[in-house]
């Protein structure tokens, strides 16, 4: 059964608030909500290989006595496998990120990540060297802090990697470049959205202008005469635009 970012990032806050709160006071809070039974019962259900039970998401959702009985089994079977020798649970990262093309990538850089989670280069060292924001799931699949086995090592951060924000919060690397990729993206199509407004209102401008002198440019109109025999309606006209044009024309050779 598929963990969604989302139902991963409730499971972690759960786990974190364990460390919180007294067991029993922990248990009643958790297992009342029930968004974190779905995904506590889909992970146990996804770690035992030998499991059969075919499980409805909306009835675990929605029916307390179903939930309960799919749970009593799946607890069974964590006993089953725990308890044989043979049997072992392993990580195995997907890489869904944006960008990243091939299992061979080896992570972003600490100057990618600069860039990614908007702080300088040295903020993310100090998050690696001093205080082990980055966690990474080993072979066994513990967790472990992600660290430099000398000082200076180039390190990389997966993008399957963990991250403890200052705030509290754990995120998935990848959860904040794809955040950022797309924050970047909708900011580009902002810009570029009031560029090409700001254009139109320019060629707006202009096309005014050449109907109201019958279709002729400006050279035509004004390129010829002296500026000082002008009367106020044809000097105004004649100054913006002038700058209109001397707009579109910056515009224009900014993009090129």
């Amino acid at each position: 059964m598929a963990i969604t970012e989302i139902e991963q990032r409730i499971y972690e806050d759960k786990v974190r608030l364990l460390n919180e709160m007294d067991l029993e006071n922990w248990a009643k809070e958790s297992f009342t909500d029930k968004q974190f039974r779905l995904v506590f019962i889909k992970a146990i259900n996804n770690l035992i290989a030998s499991s059969s039970i075919e499980i409805s998401e909306a009835s675990l959702l929605d029916d307390q006595h179903y939930t309960k009985q799919v749970l009593v089994e799946l607890l069974r079977n964590v006993l089953v496998v725990s308890a044989s020798n043979s049997t072992t649970v392993s990580y195995k990262p997907s890489l869904s990120v944006k960008g990243v093309k091939s299992k061979e990538f080896k992570g972003y850089t600490t100057g990618e990540l600069a860039t990614y989670f908007g702080v300088s280069t040295n903020t993310i060292n100090n998050w690696i060297n001093k205080e082990g924001r980055f966690l990474k799931y080993n072979a066994n699949g513990q967790m472990e802090v992600v660290k430099r086995e000398v000082p200076n090592e180039k390190v990389r951060i997966h993008p399957e990697y963990w991250f403890d924000s200052p705030s509290g919060m754990r995120y998935q690397v990848k959860e904040l470049v794809e955040t950022y990729e797309l924050d970047k993206a909708e900011w580009d199509a902002s810009k570029e959205q009031n560029m090409k407004s700001e254009e139109e209102q320019i060629v707006a401008y202009l096309e005014h202008f050449k109907k109201k002198y019958n279709g002729q440019d400006f050279n035509a109109v004004f390129g010829k005469k002296n500026w000082n025999q002008l009367n106020s309606e044809e000097e105004t006209d004649a100054a913006m635009w002038s700058f209109f044009l001397q707009r579109l024309k910056d515009d224009k050779n900014s993009r090129d």
